[in-house]
């Protein structure tokens, strides 16, 4: 794999301790141009995946498609402990959902999301289902994102940060990741997602549904991007998340201008 493509990633496992199970999933950020993926897609693609990148014709799209497949190829390595990403064919299903083909037997399932230059992607197995979120955070979407939120939600955002456009996209990563675990998408009345409980922790935020009681969701705050991790409820997440942050922060980011410790905005030296 390009030296220059990881030197803008990060990656590491997760464990989950599930009463005497323990999982292991494979975790991946990364923050990459078009164009350096552009010039290095040959390292990641399976043939088949190749085929599909050239028939995009817009570079939004090529962005979006090569960005998660990296980031998910490098997740699937952490996972299956298998160095050569071209070999693994991640296709989509009916409902869009990534599919893992391998030429060995493999229980690896994938999650994957982008927003402009980010990428996230979780690794894990079929045992144990997940989903994983990222959005930047944008004042300019608040509107949006609070028309889609039950009542319900819009009161518990209100009581913890007067309608902060973190905790908007927060509610919306949460509701997301949900939507990828149980393999629908947004093919469901967003209601049916609801958000039930929220706590706020001394790094994260926790939440629990309203419907799908047998989840938790696990949220925290980078720069100006939100990340949501959706597991079994009775999991428990035992990799040091404090750890796991300090060495996102290190990927090039522009300044956060909100943050979930304080619930308040930061003041950002950029224009």
């Amino acid at each position: 794999m390009n030296n220059n493509l990881l030197a803008f990633t990060y990656k590491t496992p997760l464990t989950l301790q599930h009463g005497n199970v323990e999982y292991v999933a494979g975790f991946c950020v990364s923050k990459l141009s078009l164009e350096e993926l552009n010039a290095n897609y040959s390292d990641f693609l399976h043939v088949e995946e190749e085929k599909y990148f050239m028939s995009l014709r817009y570079p939004k799209r090529q962005h979006s498609y090569l960005l998660g497949r990296y980031c998910a190829k490098q997740s699937l390595i952490l996972y299956i402990q298998n160095n050569q990403p071209t070999t693994l064919w991640i296709k989509n299903g009916v409902f869009q959902q990534p599919i893992v083909y391998s030429s060995f037997p493999t229980d690896a399932q994938v999650s994957i999301s982008h927003t402009d230059t980010f990428g996230a992607a979780l690794a894990f197995s079929e045992a144990h289902p997940m989903g994983i979120d990222v959005e930047h955070i944008c004042a300019t979407k608040a509107a949006t994102i609070k028309s889609q939120l039950t009542l319900a939600e819009q009161q518990k955002i209100i009581s913890f940060s007067d309608d902060s456009p973190l905790f908007l996209t927060l509610f919306w990563t949460v509701k997301e990741a949900l939507s990828k675990v149980i393999k629908c998408g947004f093919t469901i009345p967003s209601k049916l997602l609801e958000i039930g409980d929220i706590q706020l922790k001394e790094n994260y935020v926790e939440s629990k549904f309203k419907n799908f009681q047998q989840y938790q969701a696990l949220s925290f705050s980078v720069a100006n991007y939100v990340c949501s991790i959706v597991y079994p409820k009775n999991s428990v997440l035992t990799s040091n998340l404090s750890a796991i942050k300090t060495a996102m922060t290190e990927l090039p980011m522009p300044q956060p201008e909100y943050d979930l410790t304080s619930n308040k905005p930061t003041i950002s030296n950029s224009a």
